[in-house]
């Protein structure tokens, strides 16, 4: 299922920094050709001769670069030294250098001048590659190497196997959060979907979770502590109070919502399929994201 395998590698590619998202470029690059794209790796005082990575099919260079915040001025001495370095050590092997972020919303403009300027003044092609480009090699892998990475998605069929106890799994992975102050949850209107700027993919995954969203409010009805649902419920806009604060939206905010219900990379699929069916009854029944705007009529 494409929608959540999107899901996945926005988180990923959004979350990851330092070495973490380095990891996660070169599982996706090895897998995506194998047998050409070669992980390099710091040896002693040879270090990695300025190259994350090398593909000699191309003759390509990777760098890779994934602070938690980018500064341009530190960002463009980067660039040089490592342009400098990688010229040094591998100009005789080297037709294109690529430079890779984690900036999903963008380089800085002072650094895409400098890249343009090598690009222009170089005989070597300089580009930067940010998410669309990873996005693109993710979803050129065949459906096993994505599950290899992420795990296996969850489907209708998963969906109806579901089961209370897979919904308790989730529930006591929540439980375990710290308790949030008490105050009442309502009931939300439809059309939250288009209010909160949520990508198809995530809203396929809402729907998918639909089908199931009964079972949870079943579940909190039938537990012996009452109260469960409302914390439950509180827990989450608490949560998602804070991410706002953070000056996050739409699929981010669902992302981390998503992984703070328990996701993990390589979850089940019964669990995933819970996590998913929590999330839809959150959406649906709870005060959680932004309500539905009501229709102006001329």
């Amino acid at each position: 299922m494409r929608a959540w395998y999107e899901v996945n590698f926005n988180l990923e590619f959004r979350t990851k920094t330092g070495t973490e998202f380095q990891s996660f470029f070169t599982a996706v690059m090895q897998r995506r050709y194998p047998g050409d794209f070669q992980k390099v790796k710091p040896y002693g005082n040879q270090g990695d001769k300025k190259c994350d990575g090398y593909q000699p099919s191309c003759a390509r260079v990777y760098q890779v670069y994934a602070p938690e915040q980018m500064n341009s001025a530190i960002t463009i001495g980067k660039i040089n030294e490592d342009f400098r370095g990688a010229i040094r050590h591998w100009q005789a092997q080297m037709d294109e250098w690529i430079f890779v972020h984690n900036q999903h919303r963008g380089l800085p403009p002072d650094v895409v001048k400098r890249l343009h300027f090598l690009n222009r003044c170089k005989t070597v092609a300089v580009q930067p590659w940010g998410e669309a480009e990873l996005r693109n090699e993710f979803f050129g892998l065949s459906q096993g190497d994505q599950s290899a990475l992420f795990g296996h998605s969850p489907t209708p069929q998963s969906m109806m196997r579901l089961e209370i106890a897979d919904v308790i799994k989730v529930v006591q992975v929540i439980a375990q959060q710290p308790a949030p102050l008490a105050e009442d949850v309502g009931q939300v209107p439809a059309g939250k979907l288009e209010a909160n700027a949520l990508s198809s993919s995530v809203k396929e995954l809402l729907l998918l979770g639909s089908a199931k969203s009964k079972l949870v409010k079943e579940l909190f009805s039938k537990w012996h502590d009452p109260m469960l649902g409302d914390r439950i419920a509180t827990s989450f806009r608490t949560r998602y109070q804070t991410l706002r604060a953070e000056q996050k939206i739409g699929d981010e905010i669902f992302q981390e919502l998503w992984r703070y219900a328990g996701a993990t990379q390589h979850a089940s699929m019964a669990q995933e399929s819970a996590v998913l069916s929590l999330l839809a009854f959150l959406f649906e029944e709870c005060e959680i994201f932004e309500p539905a705007r009501l229709k102006v009529t001329p």
